[in-house]
């Protein structure tokens, strides 16, 4: 018998099973957020307007002018730098939150119920944006755009095509099962999320009320007809792109093996130290980040704790949250925040 959680309707138990028992004044019962994941990029990721209407025009200088000397009487070279645009589009991503009224009317607390169905579906606009960020490809998704795993995805590009850098993809050594580390330099002319003029950026939710919601048609039968309920509609729209306008601001470690203390390809300090050492301020810059999954940010932890001499790790508590502390994980003093959409399983980087 098949789990009734998993349809895609709700039963008669699946409405009981919202309050505290069958009476009729039975009180509402939240349902506890077990599906819920950190997704720090879009709380991190500073937004730009766009100056375009669905995407962003930037230019990166590709050669500086080298200035010569020169005597009296005689000329000197001339010369000129160089300026390579940059266009990114903006993906509209959208939702309909579809309640059927007869359902909402049977609650005992439908504003609650409702409250909570539009919950549900803003948390999957976030999950859904992280992993776009992350993982989006243009080649699967013309509709979205592409992420930052996909656009550094070698060891062997120099950021901005500049030589006199280094890669800024490392790699870590696993050759299973992989994660990433990321260190962002965020900030204007860095790394920004971008937002059509004149809109809000980010989520915007729409109450459309009372509606007559046509369902999918039939593809089979003898009239094949359509049918339509009438629900309560909720619309959900988030417009978002990136764009990388300096490359050296993304620092990724690839092919990190996942499991706690492993090797080869465990996590490896020395190599993240490098890997901040090669962003344009080194890790000293407002709006630097490391991000790591849950498995890689346990492990620095346990690392954090069990080296007490090491002077790579500070665990400090913050004021200011309704438990009065708030353990924060640092890396040479620069956060170190965890973003549960990073995969452990990713493609190896070559």
């Amino acid at each position: 018998m098949s789990d009734q959680s998993q349809l895609g309707y709700s039963t008669l138990a699946d409405v009981v099973g919202n309050y505290s028992s069958m009476d009729a004044r039975a009180q509402y019962v939240q349902p506890a957020k077990v599906l819920q994941r950190a997704c720090p990029l879009l709380q991190f990721l500073p937004m730009v307007a766009s100056n375009n209407v669905l995407s962003n025009i930037a230019t990166r200088t590709d050669y500086l002018p080298t200035p010569g000397t020169r005597r009296f009487n005689e000329g000197a070279p001339f010369t000129t730098s160089k300026n390579t645009p940059l266009s990114d589009p903006i993906s509209m991503f959208v939702d309909y939150c579809v309640a059927d009224k007869e359902l909402v009317k049977i609650q005992n607390d439908p504003a609650a119920w409702m409250a909570d169905q539009i919950d549900n579906h803003v948390e999957g606009f976030q999950q859904k944006l992280e992993s776009e960020l992350l993982y989006g490809n243009l080649a699967m998704d013309p509709g979205g755009f592409n992420g930052l795993a996909t656009r550094f995805n070698n060891l062997e590009s120099y950021p901005n095509g500049d030589q006199t850098w280094v890669p800024n993809v490392w790699n870590g050594g696993a050759t299973g099962n992989a994660t990433s580390i990321w260190a962002f330099e965020f900030g204007k002319d860095k790394v920004y999320g971008i937002y059509p003029p004149n809109s809000p950026a980010g989520l915007e939710i729409q109450t459309l009320g009372e509606q007559t919601w046509n369902l999918p048609t039939a593809t089979s039968g003898i009239l094949a007809q359509g049918k339509a309920i009438q629900a309560y509609v909720t619309y959900l729209q988030w417009k978002i792109g990136i764009q990388v306008a300096d490359e050296r601001c993304v620092q990724r470690i690839a092919n990190v093996n996942p499991t706690a203390l492993s090797s080869p390809g465990g996590f490896d300090e020395n190599l993240l130290i490098q890997a901040l050492g090669y962003l344009p301020h080194a890790g000293n810059a407002p709006g630097t980040v490391i991000v790591v999954n849950r498995a890689v940010l346990n492990e620095m932890n346990i690392r954090a704790v069990s080296q007490k001499t090491n002077g790579y790790y500070t665990q400090n508590m913050e004021t200011g949250d309704i438990w009065g502390s708030r353990r924060i994980t640092r890396f040479q003093g620069i956060e170190v925040v965890m973003c549960e959409k990073l995969s452990n399983t990713e493609t190896i980087v070559s």
